[in-house]
């Protein structure tokens, strides 16, 4: 009767296409488990349902745990797509403590490739197709880490060492000189070579840049009128991104689960967690590509580094810790401290290895990810520091594109760093530097600012940003001297020297801003800590200006105000006031009877004066300055009028 039943089930259920309701579910297991339905279609037919209460125990029991697996699956599917990174974590924890490294498929072999190509490769590339090379074959082997379109008068301030330049040569086509010095220049800052566009505006390249070329072994190339040089930038770029990618991934020897976990999301502060999980201690982690810091601290670390600040936790674990430098290629990304102060880590020399590779996998990506932000902002800064604007309207939607609001106040802070102290050698001085950059975004962040750099060779400017309203920058950047002492004392292998603009509106006072930073810069250089503000130079701007007719030209139109607009004619009235103010020592007696006016007239006249410039002359430096003004524009008049009258 028992197999009578279950024959009788069977041939129902074959007559109801359970087996194809099978085959189908089997079919989509291979796609995702999120198209599971927790129970088959065939199991929940009325029909199979009261045959199956009608059939024997074993039948009900084997439905039983069909219905049971399909639902464990489900819910394991939902926490796995949940706590996907941390349950990766864990895994590779317990499973690099289970097995060791030669059953983890480490790869032994590294292909031969280098981190960054030579010239030779470079030019043989498809967008090269047509180029000439004209001299310094010599420098064919050396290597390609960039590429420059510079374009400006000032094009050597924005050169950096292997960078491929690639030019019209528009802004010094028409300057004999600057021709000449083009390529010693080039060769001055590092350029691995020199790619020009003749046609356009030199029409060829003369005779002594190839003889420049061989002397120094720059390698000069010519290119066809066709190349567009956007697409060498796509070209040379690519390729770099082929080179990197490609040795990554075969010199990352890394275990496959911290891969696949730093590839689905995690980024440092994750790592350096599951490394503090792992090691059995506390993890920093030193981004020097990208200016970061992730700090993880261990549980039985916690009485000693928890209740520290950051920063103390950060100075503890770099006093005490075991450092490993995170190098690709020869590409040095930052590096990885374990704390071993009162114990020991765990972390096998092949594990250990393995990390090393795989952290630079995260490093390279948060760097691409922030230059497809940075590079065109940087390039708009450094356009617009550079070239004559044309067409102000364009420039301000730009801005806009790049999320710079020209109706905040901006001020900007430019930073000289320089290698001090090379006691520590190159490791020491690199962290400092990444610290460094990392705190001091920070600080400025905190101060309700928003932060932007542009690198410099020798150091950065840094963009600070506010409402205008909102936030009192000069009052702020009074501070900036005090932080940049603090900060010398933390870094001593760095020397830092500031110069600090003023807070201006617009585009016209984003750009003053800059110039009044750089005359700070020159006046503080050479000075260790020291930061000097635009604001505190006084007549001083005059004398550390680069150019002081322009320096001159402004330092009147400030101090003088309005005075200067002849088209009042009042203003020539006070004018002579002022004079006569300065001659008589500020008798005001005196001025009435050399003006021919009542007294009250002359004292009426002084405050409309003070009211216009903005000066008092209670103070002996307000005084000063509108004195020294006021012969600057006497002394510019005379020459106008000299050379009219000629």
């Amino acid at each position: 009767m028992l197999k009578g039943g279950v024959e009788r089930c069977r041939t129902r259920l074959l007559m109801q296409g359970a087996p194809q309701r099978r085959a189908d579910f089997h079919r989509s297991d291979r796609h995702s488990l999120s198209s599971f339905p927790i129970v088959p279609v065939w199991f929940r037919q009325s029909k199979i349902r009261r045959q199956s209460r009608r059939a024997s125990p074993p039948v009900v029991v084997i439905s039983s745990l069909i219905f049971l697996c399909f639902v464990t699956i489900h819910i394991i599917k939902v926490a796995i797509r949940r706590f996907y990174i941390d349950i990766l974590q864990m895994r590779f924890y317990n499973f690099v403590r289970i097995f060791p490294a030669q059953e983890m498929g480490i790869m032994t072999e590294i292909e031969e490739i280098s981190y960054f190509p030579e010239v030779s490769e470079v030019i043989s590339l498809p967008v090269f197709h047509g180029a000439r090379l004209l001299g310094g074959s010599a420098g064919l082997n050396r290597t390609v880490e960039g590429i420059n379109l510079s374009d400006t008068p000032e094009y050597y301030k924005w050169l950096s060492k292997g960078e491929l330049m690639a030019t019209t040569c528009y802004a010094i086509h028409d300057d004999p000189e600057a021709v000449r010095a083009f390529l010693p220049n080039l060769a001055e800052k590092g350029i691995s070579a020199v790619c020009i566009k003749p046609a356009q505006y030199l029409k060829e390249i003369p005779s002594f840049m190839v003889e420049q070329a061989d002397a120094y072994g720059l390698p000069l190339l010519e290119l066809p009128a066709s190349v567009q040089l956007s697409e060498l930038t796509k070209g040379v770029s690519d390729e770099l991104l082929r080179r990197q990618t490609a040795l990554l991934r075969s010199t990352l020897q890394v275990n496959e689960m911290l891969t696949r976990t730093i590839i689905e999301g995690a980024g440092l502060p994750d790592i350096a967690r599951m490394i503090s999980e792992l090691a059995g201690t506390s993890v920093l982690i030193l981004d020097n590509i990208n200016h970061r810091k992730a700090l993880a601290v261990a549980k039985r670390d916690q009485n000693v580094l928890g209740v520290l600040s950051q920063e103390k936790a950060i100075s503890a674990v770099v006093a005490n810790a075991r450092v490993h430098e995170l190098e690709v290629g020869g590409h040095s990304f930052g590096y990885l401290y374990l704390y071993s102060f009162d114990h020991s880590t765990y972390l096998q020399n092949d594990i250990l290895h393995q990390i090393l590779q795989t952290i630079p996998l995260e490093i390279s990506r948060e760097r691409s990810v922030q230059e497809r932000s940075d590079d065109g902002f940087i390039a708009y800064l450094r356009h617009i520091f550079s070239d004559p604007i044309t067409d102000e309207g364009s420039e301000r939607l730009r801005a806009a594109e790049y999320g710079l609001n020209l109706e905040y106040s901006h001020i900007l802070l430019q930073l000289e760093v320089v290698e001090q102290d090379a006691s520590g050698g190159h490791y020491a001085v690199e962290f400092q530097r990444t610290l460094l950059t990392s705190n001091l975004l920070s600080m400025l962040t905190n101060l309700a600012l928003s932060p932007r750099l542009l690198p410099l060779v020798d150091g950065f400017l840094v963009m600070m940003s506010a409402p205008a309203n909102s936030v009192d920058l000069n009052h702020l950047s009074a501070r900036f001297p005090e932080y940049l002492r603090s900060l010398t004392r933390e870094y001593p292998a760095l020397r830092l020297t500031g110069g600090c603009g003023r807070p201006h509106t617009g585009l016209d006072g984003l750009i003053l801003s800059r110039r009044e930073a750089e005359i700070a810069l020159r006046a503080a250089a050479g000075r260790d800590g020291v930061l000097l503000r635009f604001e505190d130079l006084g007549v001083l701007r005059l004398i550390y200006a680069k150019d002081t007719e322009t320096e001159i030209d402004h330092f009147v139109r400030e101090k003088l105000g309005e005075l200067v607009d002849a088209s009042h004619p009042r203003n020539a009235e006070l004018m002579r006031t002022l004079s006569s103010y300065f001659d008589n020592f500020g008798n005001v007696k005196r001025m009435s009877e050399e003006l021919f006016t009542h007294y009250n007239t002359v004292a009426y006249r002084l405050k409309n004066v003070q009211e216009l410039t903005g000066a008092d002359f209670r103070k002996a430096t307000d005084r000063f300055e509108v004195e020294l003004a006021l012969y600057l524009y006497d002394f510019q008049k005379r020459q106008r009028e000299d050379l009219s009258s000629k």
